[in-house]
């Protein structure tokens, strides 16, 4: 019955009338702008929870009036939602920022994965408190950079340092403090002991380069990658390969509906939605495969009930229900790379196929050129203003390396797999490490061409002007295309 009762209400969700489902994009779109507003504006008078009655109130009379201006409304409301949340974040990191220059004891958790960089450590750590702040914690996070490589995932570290000014997502920085205490969690986190366990066993049967590279493929440990090839990947624009994301999960996706479609769509289901929430577990609750996990769970939803979702629908419901779990996403460098990445990937690359294909079906070759040039273009700026540099045949190496990809994550996952099976181990082994020193000469063939690299300086906003001309050109065509009917 609870199944039942919840199937019903994903249905009646999806079989909204238009006034009805377009209230959740006007929230959704509410919480964005609200974000945007509350971090540029610095809106921290928003704290009281009698906020959230009135938000509260604004969201029911939104929802019950099927008409234009009440639309408006569930625009504000969540852009109030927004301030409200932006604002407790905003009064927690002042706390932090009043205490830049001076000498601290904090105790937090390690954040995501640490990564190793040319033999430092660099984390961020969160849950914060204050030694003068007693057992209260602080919201907002420090990035620390120290020596060692044994810090884990979710260790709780108290630190002695100078704190110095924060950047990005970041409300300061502490770099080479004192460990004054160090606890590891217990049990501790089985899905970090089994990742850890299984890139071992690849390590032991793969030679180390080819390894280090296979288990950044296939588990997003970045850690594993030797600083000059990361630097490669990152000039030639492969990074994203190594970065746990929408790839990965399409790939195990993809693979579960093709074998269990045909036995039952609710397995196929069941068992993909599981899947996505273990590897999202394993490889750590990063921006990129929060979107990832969110987007590929509606999408299946929607598949299992036979209804077809607009990708932009999802694209704002998706990015407000992680703004507000961290505001701060908002200037995540990850995060904005992943959104940008697929709306290139959903949005336009569609209308750039239907443009020159019309109602045919390009091939596999042009379909990923396409794919991978819309997906170039929307993180262009982002990539441009973080990094001040862009490579003009990122097109041409993707399309070399990426059909090839999930034959490699397939392979390397096989050799952890049979790890104690000699002869089918060494055959695996031998093929995958094939494929990757393909991959390897790749990236290095491609990175040593400078003169397809285009450089300016970092951090220039004028650089996000070119999203007036995508935005223009999309509108063009849409126009063209439809008349100015549904969005794609």
């Amino acid at each position: 019955m609870l199944i039942k009762n919840g199937g019903d209400l994903i249905r009646h969700f999806l079989s909204q009338e238009i006034h009805q489902s377009y209230f959740v994009v006007f929230v959704a779109a509410g919480i964005i702008v609200g974000v945007i507003l509350g971090l540029v504006l610095r809106i921290n008078y928003f704290v009281s929870p009698v906020w959230i009655v009135f938000v509260i109130i604004l969201l029911v009379i939104a929802y019950i009036k099927p008409k234009i201006a009440f639309s408006v409304i569930a625009l504000i409301a969540g852009m109030m939602v927004a301030f409200v949340r932006v604002s407790n974040e905003l009064v927690d990191t002042k706390k932090i920022e009043g205490l830049v220059g001076g000498e601290i004891t904090v105790t937090g958790r390690v954040n995501g994965d640490p990564e190793l960089d040319e033999g430092n450590l660099k984390f961020k750590l969160a849950d914060l408190q204050f030694d003068e702040n007693g057992e209260q914690t602080v919201r907002g996070s420090l990035f620390v950079t120290m020596k060692g490589n044994e810090i884990e995932r979710d260790d709780v570290l108290t630190l002695k340092g100078k704190l110095l000014g924060g950047f990005g997502v970041y409300a300061g920085y502490l770099y080479m403090p004192i460990v004054e205490k160090w606890t590891k969690p217990v049990p501790g986190n089985l899905m970090v002991r089994i990742r850890n366990w299984f890139a071992e066993r690849i390590m032991g049967a793969m030679p180390e380069r080819e390894a280090d590279l296979g288990i950044s493929y296939l588990l997003g440990m970045k850690t594993y990658l030797p600083n000059d090839l990361a630097e490669e990947m990152r000039t030639v624009g492969l990074v994203h390969m190594v970065v746990a994301s929408g790839a990965h999960l399409s790939i195990i996706v993809e693979l579960v509906k093709r074998i269990l479609k045909k036995i039952s769509r609710l397995l196929s289901l069941i068992l993909s939605l599981l899947l996505i929430v273990l590897f999202m577990s394993m490889i750590g609750w990063t921006p990129s495969i929060l979107r990832a996990g969110m987007m590929a769970s509606l999408t299946l939803i929607a598949w299992y009930f036979g209804r077809k979702i607009q990708p932009w629908r999802v694209i704002l419901i998706v990015m407000a229900i992680t703004l507000m779990m961290e505001p701060m996403f908002m200037v995540n460098v990850g995060w904005l790379m992943s959104f940008a990445s697929y709306i290139g990937i959903m949005i336009l690359g569609p209308m750039v196929t239907k443009y020159f294909y019309g109602a045919r079906k390009p091939n596999a070759i042009g379909g990923m050129i396409i794919t991978t040039l819309s997906a170039t273009i929307m993180t262009l700026p982002i990539t441009l203003y973080y990094y001040g540099s862009v490579s003009l045949i990122n097109v041409v190496a993707n399309v070399l390396i990426l059909p090839t990809l999930p034959w490699a994550m397939g392979l390397v996952f096989l050799v952890g797999m049979v790890a104690e099976i000699p002869v089918i181990a060494g055959v695996a082994s031998f093929i995958a490490t094939k494929l990757l020193d393909y991959h390897i000469g790749m990236v290095e063939v491609f990175s040593k061409m400078r003169e397809f690299l285009v450089e300016i300086p970092q951090y220039l906003w004028q650089v996000f002007l070119i999203y007036g001309v995508v935005m223009i050109l999309m509108l063009c065509s849409w126009r063209c295309r439809t008349g100015g009917g549904e969005l794609p």
